[in-house]
């Protein structure tokens, strides 16, 4: 009886998506700091993730020397045919170039964005989506003298608090 309860629960879960929009996207989104390819796919009408990876640069020299990437996981608050409104967490990890020096550093960022997404179903599948949201992250690190490597000071990064994405993505159905 377990096992036909257990069955029944998973094809009710699992069905009632079926009949969703799975459609799966690579676009590109450009933030403040960053530029990031990026590939999203929605499993459901309400369920979405993304993985994205680009260079970035810090707010004090605005220089794209810093790599990045990370992942979204998305739930759709409010759903239509065109549009889509939606939460998500966020986790990036960054590979910052100490100032001055030739040497990296590197941190886990988290965060939560809030986003709505509009799309084009004529000829192509395109969607335009702006994402707000807060990170946060930062990392106490020791500069080092390239010469005779001593110590010269402590220096801490912290991650620009503000997510500002603007996305543009090409989609298929799945």
């Amino acid at each position: 009886m377990k096992r036909i309860t257990l069955l029944f629960i998973l094809i009710s879960f699992f069905g009632a998506s079926s009949f969703a929009q799975k459609i799966v996207g690579f676009g590109g989104e450009l933030s403040i700091v960053s530029f990031k390819p990026n590939y999203r796919i929605w499993f459901s009408k309400t369920t979405g993730f993304e993985v994205f990876g680009g260079v970035a640069s810090e707010l004090e020299d605005l220089i794209p020397n810093d790599a990045e990437a990370g992942f979204k996981f998305l739930h759709a608050l409010l759903y239509e045919r065109t549009q889509r409104t939606y939460i998500g967490v966020v986790g990036k990890w960054k590979w910052i170039d100490v100032y001055e020096t030739n040497k990296r550093t590197s941190l886990p960022i988290p965060g939560f964005i809030i986003g709505k997404e509009w799309y084009s179903k004529r000829i192509k599948r395109k969607g335009f989506a702006v994402e707000l949201g807060y990170q946060f992250g930062s990392k106490e690190y020791e500069i080092y003298s390239p010469e005779n490597h001593t110590f010269i000071s402590k220096e801490k990064f912290e991650e620009f608090p503000l997510i500002l994405n603007l996305r543009y993505s090409f989609y298929s159905k799945k």
